[in-house]
Protein backbone atom coordinates (compact mmCIF):
# COMPACT_ATOMS: atom_id res chain seq x y z
CA UNK A 1 0.00 0.00 0.00
CA UNK A 2 2.83 2.38 0.88
CA UNK A 3 4.53 1.66 -2.48
CA UNK A 4 1.30 2.46 -4.31
CA UNK A 5 0.94 5.78 -2.47
CA UNK A 6 4.57 6.71 -3.16
CA UNK A 7 4.12 5.80 -6.84
CA UNK A 8 0.97 7.98 -7.11
CA UNK A 9 2.68 10.95 -5.44
CA UNK A 10 5.71 10.54 -7.73
CA UNK A 11 3.44 10.41 -10.77
CA UNK A 12 1.60 13.58 -9.74
CA UNK A 13 4.88 15.35 -9.01
CA UNK A 14 6.16 14.42 -12.47
CA UNK A 15 2.95 15.61 -14.15
CA UNK A 16 2.85 19.10 -12.59
CA UNK A 17 5.80 20.54 -14.58
CA UNK A 18 4.26 19.17 -17.78
CA UNK A 19 0.97 20.92 -17.02
CA UNK A 20 2.77 24.19 -16.31
CA UNK A 21 4.66 23.96 -19.61
CA UNK A 22 1.48 23.16 -21.48
CA UNK A 23 -0.33 26.22 -20.14
CA UNK A 24 2.36 28.92 -20.50
CA UNK A 25 3.73 30.79 -23.47
CA UNK A 26 1.84 31.59 -26.63
CA UNK A 27 -1.82 30.88 -27.06
CA UNK A 28 -4.57 32.06 -29.29
CA UNK A 29 -8.02 33.32 -28.79
CA UNK A 30 -10.80 32.35 -31.15
CA UNK A 31 -13.05 34.23 -33.51
CA UNK A 32 -15.05 37.20 -32.34
CA UNK A 33 -12.74 38.38 -29.59
CA UNK A 34 -12.54 41.97 -28.36
CA UNK A 35 -8.98 43.05 -27.53
CA UNK A 36 -9.01 45.24 -24.43
CA UNK A 37 -5.99 47.09 -23.13
CA UNK A 38 -5.05 46.29 -19.52
CA UNK A 39 -3.96 49.87 -18.62
CA UNK A 40 -7.11 51.68 -19.74
CA UNK A 41 -9.78 49.00 -20.33
CA UNK A 42 -10.22 50.55 -23.78
CA UNK A 43 -10.85 48.42 -26.85
CA UNK A 44 -8.73 48.04 -29.96
CA UNK A 45 -11.11 49.65 -32.44
CA UNK A 46 -11.38 49.59 -36.23
CA UNK A 47 -12.74 52.58 -38.07
CA UNK A 48 -13.69 52.64 -41.75
CA UNK A 49 -13.86 55.95 -43.60
CA UNK A 50 -16.11 56.72 -46.56
CA UNK A 51 -13.01 56.96 -48.81
CA UNK A 52 -12.27 53.29 -48.10
CA UNK A 53 -9.40 53.91 -45.69
CA UNK A 54 -9.17 52.20 -42.32
CA UNK A 55 -7.64 53.30 -39.04
CA UNK A 56 -7.09 52.03 -35.49
CA UNK A 57 -7.76 53.60 -32.14
CA UNK A 58 -7.60 52.49 -28.56
CA UNK A 59 -9.79 55.16 -27.02
CA UNK A 60 -13.21 53.52 -26.76
CA UNK A 61 -14.58 52.10 -23.53
CA UNK A 62 -15.19 48.37 -23.94
CA UNK A 63 -17.86 47.92 -21.31
CA UNK A 64 -21.47 49.05 -21.43
CA UNK A 65 -23.84 48.06 -18.61
CA UNK A 66 -21.56 45.18 -17.68
CA UNK A 67 -21.36 43.79 -21.24
CA UNK A 68 -18.25 43.82 -23.38
CA UNK A 69 -18.69 45.69 -26.64
CA UNK A 70 -16.44 46.81 -29.44
CA UNK A 71 -14.81 45.50 -32.57
CA UNK A 72 -14.59 41.74 -32.89
CA UNK A 73 -11.29 40.27 -34.10
CA UNK A 74 -10.70 36.85 -35.65
CA UNK A 75 -7.48 34.93 -35.12
CA UNK A 76 -6.51 32.77 -38.04
CA UNK A 77 -3.61 30.58 -39.04
CA UNK A 78 -4.93 29.89 -42.53
CA UNK A 79 -2.97 31.32 -45.43
CA UNK A 80 0.12 32.44 -43.50
CA UNK A 81 3.49 32.82 -45.16
CA UNK A 82 5.89 30.21 -43.68
CA UNK A 83 3.54 28.94 -40.97
CA UNK A 84 5.27 27.80 -37.77
CA UNK A 85 2.18 27.26 -35.61
CA UNK A 86 2.87 30.16 -33.24
CA UNK A 87 1.68 33.15 -35.30
CA UNK A 88 -1.80 34.38 -36.20
CA UNK A 89 -3.43 37.09 -38.23
CA UNK A 90 -5.67 39.51 -36.33
CA UNK A 91 -8.46 40.21 -38.79
CA UNK A 92 -11.46 42.46 -38.22
CA UNK A 93 -14.43 40.09 -37.99
CA UNK A 94 -16.26 39.75 -41.30
CA UNK A 95 -13.73 41.76 -43.33
CA UNK A 96 -10.54 41.17 -45.27
CA UNK A 97 -8.70 43.75 -43.14
CA UNK A 98 -5.68 42.74 -41.02
CA UNK A 99 -3.80 44.36 -38.14
CA UNK A 100 -0.38 45.27 -39.53
CA UNK A 101 2.87 46.80 -38.27
CA UNK A 102 5.97 48.00 -40.07
CA UNK A 103 9.40 49.17 -38.96
CA UNK A 104 9.85 52.39 -37.01
CA UNK A 105 11.05 55.46 -38.88
CA UNK A 106 14.75 56.12 -38.37
CA UNK A 107 15.45 57.44 -34.87
CA UNK A 108 11.96 56.65 -33.54
CA UNK A 109 11.13 54.30 -30.68
CA UNK A 110 7.57 53.74 -31.95
CA UNK A 111 6.27 52.35 -35.21
CA UNK A 112 2.85 52.64 -36.81
CA UNK A 113 0.25 49.93 -36.33
CA UNK A 114 -2.58 50.09 -38.79
CA UNK A 115 -5.02 48.12 -40.89
CA UNK A 116 -4.62 47.02 -44.48
CA UNK A 117 -6.24 44.47 -46.76
CA UNK A 118 -4.96 41.04 -45.77
CA UNK A 119 -2.32 39.63 -48.10
CA UNK A 120 -2.53 36.17 -49.55
CA UNK A 121 -0.52 34.58 -48.07
CA UNK A 122 -0.41 36.79 -44.98
CA UNK A 123 3.07 38.28 -44.80
CA UNK A 124 5.20 38.61 -41.66
CA UNK A 125 4.01 42.20 -41.05
CA UNK A 126 0.44 40.86 -40.65
CA UNK A 127 1.38 38.01 -38.30
CA UNK A 128 1.22 38.27 -34.50
CA UNK A 129 2.26 36.01 -31.64
CA UNK A 130 0.04 36.12 -28.56
CA UNK A 131 2.33 35.76 -25.56
CA UNK A 132 0.60 35.14 -22.23
CA UNK A 133 2.19 37.31 -19.50
CA UNK A 134 0.02 36.40 -16.50
CA UNK A 135 -2.76 38.99 -16.79
CA UNK A 136 -3.20 39.20 -20.54
CA UNK A 137 -1.27 38.89 -23.78
CA UNK A 138 1.49 40.83 -25.42
CA UNK A 139 0.72 40.91 -29.15
CA UNK A 140 4.16 40.60 -30.79
CA UNK A 141 4.57 41.35 -34.48
CA UNK A 142 6.44 38.59 -36.32
CA UNK A 143 8.50 40.87 -38.57
CA UNK A 144 9.51 43.58 -36.13
CA UNK A 145 9.41 41.67 -32.84
CA UNK A 146 7.72 44.71 -31.27
CA UNK A 147 4.56 44.73 -29.17
CA UNK A 148 1.23 46.35 -29.90
CA UNK A 149 0.97 49.35 -27.60
CA UNK A 150 -1.42 52.26 -27.11
CA UNK A 151 -1.37 55.37 -24.99
CA UNK A 152 -4.10 56.82 -22.81
CA UNK A 153 -5.27 59.16 -25.57
CA UNK A 154 -6.03 56.30 -27.95
CA UNK A 155 -3.04 56.24 -30.33
CA UNK A 156 -2.13 52.68 -31.34
CA UNK A 157 1.42 51.77 -32.39
CA UNK A 158 4.18 49.25 -31.69
CA UNK A 159 7.22 49.61 -29.43
CA UNK A 160 9.92 47.35 -28.07
CA UNK A 161 8.30 44.74 -25.84
CA UNK A 162 8.74 45.20 -22.10
CA UNK A 163 10.50 41.97 -21.06
CA UNK A 164 9.30 42.38 -17.45
CA UNK A 165 5.66 42.87 -18.54
CA UNK A 166 5.29 46.01 -16.42
CA UNK A 167 3.99 48.15 -19.30
CA UNK A 168 0.25 47.59 -19.00
CA UNK A 169 -0.27 49.53 -22.23
CA UNK A 170 1.24 46.50 -24.01
CA UNK A 171 -1.03 43.98 -22.32
CA UNK A 172 -4.31 43.01 -23.99
CA UNK A 173 -7.05 40.69 -22.82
Amino acid sequence: MRKTLVAKVAGIAAAIPMLVLATTGSAHAASGITWTQRATDHCLMWHHNSDGSNWLSGDNICWNDGHKQGVKWDDSQSGLENQTGEYWTEKVNGTGVCLTAYWAPSGSNTAPAYLEPCSGPANYYEQWKEVWVGNGFQLVNRMTGWCLDANGSGSVYTTACDPNHNNKYQIWY
